[in-house]
């Protein structure tokens, strides 16, 4: 029999608006007054996790509402496990399981009950996976892929002759599950739920292979041929609400850039440019507003910045403007140019220092902790720079985020590092919380006039010693 292969038709679902969705349910055996939570994944939309909240009542019954942007999987939280249900804006859906073996055994009942069914199916034999230490990471371009360690495996050790049929095995049975439920119970499944579970079967192996074919490409001499699959896993796709739709996405994009602008050294902006050749719609938006998201948080404001101000006056789908608002509100008070927040504390000697009294200098301010091992590393080397940064100028303030302050102090007298100290939490207004770090290590450079300046490409020791030299010229 000819071999099938499975190719998503490209089509537009009606749009669905952000409305109320229904989740009630019975839980035995649990106590009342438990508390039972929906989690609502969408920072692909708006850079947030949601939550809603009820709890079980005197017969163990709970009832919550909640708003879905998009057909996508949400989640059951209870104790202190989770179920993973699919919902659509205006779904209803009613579950009934056992405290005891919860999320093991669950049944469903309402509007959305058979697409869940069929999920739970799905899952099982397409467990997830929500540790992160499980993950392998490559870096394509400027982007991030992940691949789970025993998938990971399989990758270094398969010729793509192998592998390529492997991923082709895992695809046919997900389309053998989801034909056979909609065989036996036609029109069961809704049409939202049917072109999600499309889309994740499709672009879970497309992902897969294309981060394969891409970082294995010399290992396993790849050959162009490879990646004709590409054409059964379209660029555009209405399902934004599926997270390997979107992750293909990144990494095709990715690939892409690398293989066309090898040397670009804009990757943000060249990606941004690139979506708009490729992308339209809520894939667009979407793809956008994470370029934006990324930069932002990887620190490239002069390359940021003028898209930041395109994607506001072009989106067309605003649900996506908040994510990147909320992240410019977030690093504005930090960006070059702005002035630095002034702060005073005492030093490790007791003497106060306040930024005031380094006006006229420029100041390495370094945020660190004595718990934080890539901390204690960085400033290991950047001690040795410390003679030649002060003979021009630039001023060494380490400040610990430590809570102990002993255990400050002790390191301190143990590692014996240089410059002047302070501990965040011993000024009037917390150091760290002030200039808005939230992980480290952290660290500003700010000018003799009292305001931020620009970083460096990278947060090397030597990149960031050539920037503070150049600074204060």
């Amino acid at each position: 029999m000819a071999k099938r292969v499975w190719v998503i038709s490209l089509f537009v679902l009606s749009a669905t608006l952000a409305r109320a969705a229904f989740i009630s349910g019975h839980i035995r055996n649990a106590a009342p007054g438990t508390r039972v939570e929906m989690l609502v994944p969408q920072r692909y939309i708006d850079g947030r996790d949601h939550y809603f909240r009820s709890e079980l009542d005197g017969q163990l019954q709970f009832s919550i509402e909640l708003v879905v942007k998009e057909p996508q999987l949400v989640f059951l939280l209870f104790n202190d496990d989770r179920l993973a249900v699919f919902l659509s804006p205006g779904d209803t859906l009613g579950i009934r399981a056992d405290a005891f073996q919860f999320p093991l055994a669950v049944q469903f009942s309402g509007p959305g009950s058979a697409n869940n069914r069929l999920l739970q199916h799905f899952l099982r034999q397409n467990p997830l996976d929500f540790n992160e230490f499980n993950n392998i990471r490559f870096k394509i371009g400027q982007y991030w892929a992940s691949v789970e360690m025993p998938l990971n495996d399989l990758m270094e050790g398969l010729l793509p002759s192998q592998f390529k049929p492997y991923m082709d095995t895992l695809q046919a049975a997900s389309v053998a599950l989801f034909e056979k439920a909609e065989l036996q119970h036609p029109g069961a499944l809704s049409p939202n739920f049917a072109r999600w579970l499309q889309a994740e079967i499709t672009y879970f192996r497309a992902y897969h292979l294309l981060v394969y074919g891409q970082v294995y490409a010399a290992r396993h001499n790849i050959q162009p041929e490879f990646f004709d699959f590409l054409y059964e896993a379209p660029i555009m796709d209405d399902a934004i609400g599926s997270a390997w739709y979107r992750q293909f996405l990144q990494v095709l994009l990715a690939r892409h850039q690398v293989k066309t602008q090898p040397d670009a050294g804009n990757f943000w902006a060249a990606q941004y440019q690139l979506a708009g050749k490729l992308l339209s719609g809520k894939p667009l938006a979407f793809f956008r507003s994470e370029v934006i998201s990324t930069a932002f948080s990887a620190e490239k404001y002069r390359e940021l910045l003028p898209l930041y101000t395109h994607f506001l006056q072009t989106n067309e789908y605003p649900a996506y403007d908040e994510k990147i608002e909320g992240l410019y509100q977030k690093f504005a008070p930090v960006l070059p140019g702005a002035t630095a927040p002034v702060f005073e504390a005492p030093d490790v000697n007791g003497q106060t220092l306040g930024l005031g009294q380094l006006r006229g200098k420029v100041v390495y301010l370094n945020f660190w902790a004595s718990w934080c091992g890539a901390c204690l590393r960085k400033m290991e080397i950047m001690d040795a720079y410390e003679e030649e940064l002060v003979a021009n100028g630039i001023e060494i303030v380490h400040v610990s985020m430590d809570e102990n302050a002993a255990s400050w102090q002790n390191t301190l007298t143990e590692q014996a590092f240089r410059g002047r100290h302070l501990l965040a939490s011993s000024a009037a207004a917390n150091i760290a919380q002030v200039y808005g770090v939230e992980a480290i290590p952290q660290y500003f450079i700010i000018g003799r006039d009292g305001k931020f300046a620009e970083k460096a490409a990278t947060s090397q020791p030597d990149d960031i010693r050539r920037k503070l030299l150049e600074i204060a010229q």
